[in-house]
């Protein structure tokens, strides 16, 4: 199971990231599709590892169908039998807004999220221009932002990375899962604001640079990002557009591959599909000589089954938990966020 739940992470962030509405159909975009695995090299640059997006190939597009009651995925991992499926199971209105409860299940876990669709699509949009920076040239953005650990904590520490992350947790409203039987509840009401507050602390600011620096280091964390970034040149980037056959239907998307000497990382991505647009993920080589892959092994838009119906039997707010472990880590005075009570 433990794979699996390294599965069940990467869904989940990039569900995150993919629940957001779909800017068009795929024929509206007029994509043209190619054989998925074709790796263009006859771009502008001769095929020298620029992704084909800088040429105008391809757009990684993250975007997905609006959300809406009904609609389901569900990945699989390796042969492994057992699979997790997200689904949209019931809405709920919090804060004078109609929420999405998004149902993430397993052969031995429930779980549901409270999502704010037009908070998701807010920071899906802060997202895209990040992303757009990133195609253009992979090699290059890497070098820019990821060349030590300062540049990498500031990278992710930086203002406008922190308003992107606090957008996502503005999104979540609340958290719901069965705990031995009893269906518990989770509210997030107050934690972004708590965040912000913290995060508009200079200290705190200092700290978190210091604390990821001193932390990459002692780990010779720098030591392996060095050897990465002499790989840089023996590795290509592309992006092509392709057609796949996903649980029987054949859907439009992208793929991204990453191709060095001694492995290949790749990855479908489909806006046609819902709730998250990965089709398809795949790592071959490296260390282990193995191939270990991801995915969709059925999806829909109707019939789902809401595995945590009714009113919980207990909502615990997030905001004591945070506060908590604020005063036990000695930080009883940091600065309270702007709207809290």
């Amino acid at each position: 199971m433990t794979k699996l739940l390294l599965v069940l992470l990467m869904i989940i962030g990039i569900a995150l990231t993919g629940c957001g509405e779909q800017p068009g159909t795929a024929d509206e975009r007029d994509t043209e599709g190619t054989d998925a695995g074709e790796v263009t090299d006859d771009d502008e640059d001769g095929g020298n590892g620029e992704s084909g997006a800088a040429a105008g190939s391809a757009i990684l597009d993250l975007s997905t169908p609006e959300l809406a009651v009904g609609q389901w995925i569900e990945f699989g991992a390796d042969d492994i039998p057992q699979t997790v499926t997200i689904s949209v199971v019931a809405t709920e209105e919090n804060q004078g807004t109609e929420c999405y409860w998004v149902q993430l299940s397993g052969e031995d876990f429930v779980a549901q999220i409270l999502v704010d669709p037009i908070g998701i699509n807010i920071a899906f949009e802060g997202y895209e221009e990040m992303f757009d920076d990133f195609m253009v040239d992979p090699a290059a953005y890497i070098r820019e932002n990821m060349a030590d650990a300062e540049g990498m904590a500031d990278m992710f520490g930086n203002d406008e990375n922190m308003d992107k992350a606090l957008d996502f947790l503005r999104a979540i409203r609340m958290i719901k899962f069965d705990q031995q039987g009893m269906i518990m509840a989770i509210d997030m009401a107050g934690v972004p604001e708590f965040l912000e507050g913290m995060m508009d602390d200079p200290a705190f600011k200092d700290q978190f640079q210091q604390g990821f620096t001193e932390g990459f280091t002692d780990e010779g964390g720098q030591e392996g990002l060095n050897e990465f970034l002499a790989e840089l040149d023996n590795i290509e980037f592309a992006v092509v557009e392709t057609e796949v056959e996903v649980a029987g239907q054949t859907v439009k998307g992208i793929e991204f591959s990453i191709i060095h000497p001694e492995g290949e990382i790749v990855a479908v991505i489909s806006s046609e599909l819902p709730l998250v647009p990965l089709a398809y993920a795949s790592v071959t080589g490296f260390e282990d000589d193995e191939s270990h892959f991801v995915q969709v092994r059925g999806f829909g838009f109707e019939g789902t089954e809401n595995l945590l119906p009714g009113v919980p039997a207990q909502t615990i707010p997030a905001m004591m938990f945070l506060q908590g472990m604020t005063q036990q880590m000695g930080a009883a005075g940091a600065p309270q966020g702007r709207g809290i009570n």
